[in-house]
């Protein structure tokens, strides 16, 4: 199922007196941090409505690989008109479309991930009873969308389409409610920057006798496993083909068994498969860092972030 996200950067903001778009927080933008959300969780089709200052905007991001749409009409249309400029281009294209105002820039990546393993034709992230962005909507609803003519906008179309399933899904991510519409807001999303900046990052290594299994062993063996091929896979890690088998061979050491099959092909170098214990393994330890990283994260938040440190 292919996800793309729509985010409507077109409005100027009269109670900011300053063009949000490009205010920063830290060394990003808010319209970067936004992109920069999704493009972690892993989307990749990101479309963006802009309108005023268009050409700065557009300037500013056009390394990001984001699509650019304009509502030329910013300064007498609301935010729904923006957002129908963007589904309508992505009518077709996806099957599911995250929905995001550029001024909510802190929602986590984890948030998104969220969102997306749930089955639902509205799914919408919930912070302490109150819902907020973004919001992901199947493509199916996108002609009853553009269709609509009534008040409320966005809401207002999804609400009046019949026999919605809609999802509400519980986060402990308090930025999906958190906008910049005011100078207080901003503050208040400068505060979070801060917290954020030091959060724990648990690296696993596997141990034997001597260490055999960690991070640069994993990606490895991910990308042999997706490519077939032990030297294609070096490439994509920027190792060279030596030093990828020398991780490979010390990983077989540590576990006592064969992790890659070889089959022999000449200069191309032949083709690689992980063996279904690899593959095994692999699933373990993801699974043990990923635990690992949630206590950890839980512990963080319970030592650190109430321990007036911020």
């Amino acid at each position: 199922m292919k996800t793309a996200a729509l985010i409507v950067a077109a409005g100027m903001s009269t109670r900011m007196a300053q063009f949000k778009q490009l205010m920063k927080i830290g060394s990003r933008t808010m319209a970067e941090r936004v992109i920069v959300n999704f493009q972690q969780a892993g989307i990749t089709e990101i479309v963006m409505v802009t309108g005023y200052r268009s050409d700065q905007l557009e300037k500013e991001l056009q390394n990001f690989g984001v699509t650019f749409l304009r509502n030329a009409q910013y300064e007498t249309t609301q935010m729904f008109d923006s957002a129908k400029i963007g589904l309508e281009y992505l009518k077709g294209r996806c099957d599911s479309i995250f929905f995001c105002p550029v001024d909510i820039p802190f929602f986590m990546e984890q948030t998104v991930e969220i969102l997306l393993d749930r089955q639902g034709d509205i799914i919408q992230p919930v912070f302490r009873g109150k819902a907020g962005h973004p919001i992901l909507i199947r493509a199916s609803l996108i002609p009853a969308i553009l269709s609509y003519q009534g008040e409320g906008g966005l809401k207002g179309a999804l609400n009046s389409i019949e026999n919605l399933k809609r999802i509400r899904v519980p986060v402990e991510d308090e930025a999906v409610l958190m906008d910049a519409d005011t100078r207080e807001d901003f503050k208040r999303l400068v505060d979070i920057h801060n917290s954020r900046l030091m959060h724990p990052k648990i690296q696993v290594t596997l141990v034997n006798h001597k260490a055999f299994f960690d991070e640069m062993t994993l990606e490895l063996l991910k990308r042999v496993a997706a490519s077939g091929s032990v030297r294609e896979a070096c490439g994509q890690l920027g190792i060279s083909y030596s030093k990828g088998w020398n991780i490979i061979q010390k990983a077989e050491d540590g576990m006592g068994c064969r992790i890659v099959e070889r089959q022999p092909g000449g200069r191309g170098g032949g083709t690689a498969n992980v063996t279904e214990r690899g593959k095994k393994l692999l699933e373990l330890f993801e699974t043990y860092e990923e635990q690992l990283n949630k206590v950890s994260e839980e512990l963080f938040q319970q030592i650190f972030l109430s321990g007036d440190l911020f």
